[in-house]
């Protein structure tokens, strides 16, 4: 029986002892394989693809260039109201009238008259032609210059939505690879748990350990296999975001690169950043033409009280308008003169209006201010993000060549009997969660890195063709 224990125990020990072998070449030669996407098909779309899938499909950036457009118009309309005015008119009346009448010339000589009978029906028509030109109202012209000012803001806005499309494709292309690098790296976790469990079970079959360490081992592989299947999940999640953007189903995509060089951008002076973002920010320049707009309208509302001018013309061909004696006749006139009013009273609606604006003048004031805070904080917040993403990235791949030796130390401490499988499965799940992290810390960097340009106000479809270049080819 002695015998056959060393027997089960030899071929144990050689068993663990290829394990460990395996392990370590996998390790050396596969970890770059695990720090990408498992498999890249030969069909794989890449991120510049999959952008201009967006760029043609996604709603919200649709929707925002149909805005832009509808918003475009309100410089004509405003502008209208400025330049020439003309209209045309054409009536036509039925006339039917009957009775009787007395001649006066008749009374006067003879100090009497004898009513007369008359029915008559005629049919009186009008065409006229009046046109208009504003000389003086700053009402309108200052409404015509603040629609100009939003239009600046309008324009702006299609701007910043079209870096956010730039930026929600990225994130949803890289939170795939995000989740399949998890997945990945769970998948390696499981069978690496499970096989621990199956060499668990064969030293507890044979009396070498007692049944905790199997139990330990049991709970730890559950454990993995909850977590593998949380992953999987992940990965349908991500690539229906993806498919959210271009209303396309994907299978595959291409993964990163395992030797891109991540480090700090250009400029490295953060307060350079920050003067970009104040200067070039999509949501700044809204908020500047948002404040000029309401410093114009104020402007326009305060105008009410004063006096307009306009220069009036019509023409008029038509009939002349008959008495109950006679039929109607023609008669043509011309008209030109000017117009010019002066508001009195209002009720007191003038005043509120101009009151109005002056509040919303206040409001566009501290939106913008708020904006420059903002875009200051959100810029020195990344830009420190990056330079810890930067040292993260470096930290985390030593610390993988850590983990890996860390377990084999473990696993002959194991062999050995000064180690117990509880401490096995926790190098295991060290070295596991170093290569998570380490896949982690470059999608945040680049994640991080296009959040910067986004509040610098210089992100655009470049940056997609170089992200683009970080992939490995199809």
């Amino acid at each position: 029986m002695a015998q056959l224990a060393r027997g089960f125990f030899l071929i144990d020990s050689i068993s663990i002892l290829f394990n460990r072998f395996q392990h370590g070449f996998v390790m050396k030669k596969l970890l770059p394989a695990l720090l990408v996407m498992t498999a890249s098909g030969a069909n794989a779309t890449d991120l510049s693809t999959i952008y201009e899938q967006a760029a043609s499909n996604d709603a919200q950036i649709a929707a925002a260039r149909a805005t832009r457009e509808a918003n475009g118009y309100n410089v004509a309309i405003a502008r209208g109201a400025i330049l020439p005015q003309a209209q045309a008119s054409y009536s036509t009346t039925k006339y039917k009238a009957d009775g009787e009448s007395a001649s006066v010339v008749e009374f006067i000589n003879t100090g009497s008259a004898t009513p007369r009978s008359y029915d008559s029906e005629y049919t009186g028509q009008q065409f006229q032609i009046t046109a208009s030109q504003t000389l003086f109202n700053l009402n309108s012209w200052y409404t015509y210059q603040a629609a100009r000012s939003a239009d600046s803001g309008y324009a702006a806005q299609l701007q910043l939505s079209e870096q956010e499309l730039l930026l929600r494709t990225a994130q949803a292309y890289f939170d795939v690879l995000r989740a399949a690098e998890n997945l990945a790296t769970a998948e390696a976790e499981e069978k690496a748990v499970k096989r621990s469990l199956e060499q668990t079970q064969q030293r507890y079959e044979v009396g070498l350990i007692a049944i905790t360490d199997v139990q330990e081992a049991q709970a730890t592989y559950d454990l993995t296999n909850v977590n593998l299947l949380t992953m999987q999940a992940n990965l349908d999640v991500s690539y229906e975001a993806l498919e959210a953007l271009t209303g396309q189903r994907y299978d595959d995509i291409s993964p990163l690169k395992s030797d891109v060089t991540m480090a700090m951008p250009v400029p490295a002076a953060v307060s350079e950043w920050v003067d970009s973002g104040l200067n070039k920010y999509a949501g700044i320049v809204m908020a500047q033409s948002a404040k000029e707009s309401a410093r114009l309208q104020r402007n326009a509302t305060r105008a009410n009280h004063l006096p307009t001018v306009s220069l009036q013309a019509s023409y008029t061909l038509g009939d002349s308008a008959p008495s109950y004696t006679s039929y109607p006749t023609d008669a043509n006139s011309r008209t030109i003169g000017l117009n010019i009013s002066v508001p009195l009273l209002a009720g007191g609606s003038m005043y509120a209006q101009s009151m109005q604006s002056a509040s919303n003048l206040a409001v566009a004031d501290y939106q913008l201010e708020s904006q420059r805070r903002t875009v200051k904080q959100n810029v020195r917040s990344l830009y420190r993000q990056l330079q810890t993403a930067v040292q993260n990235i470096d930290a985390r791949r030593q610390s993988i060549t850590s983990a890996e030796t860390a377990l084999k130390a473990t696993q002959t401490g194991y062999e050995v009997g000064t180690r117990n499988i509880v401490e096995v499965l926790d190098a295991q799940r060290q070295l596991f969660s170093a290569q998570s992290l380490y896949a982690n810390a470059r999608f945040d960097y680049i994640i991080n890195l296009l959040n910067l340009k986004f509040y610098a106000g210089t992100l655009n479809e470049n940056d997609i063709m170089v992200l683009n270049s970080w992939l490995q080819p199809s």
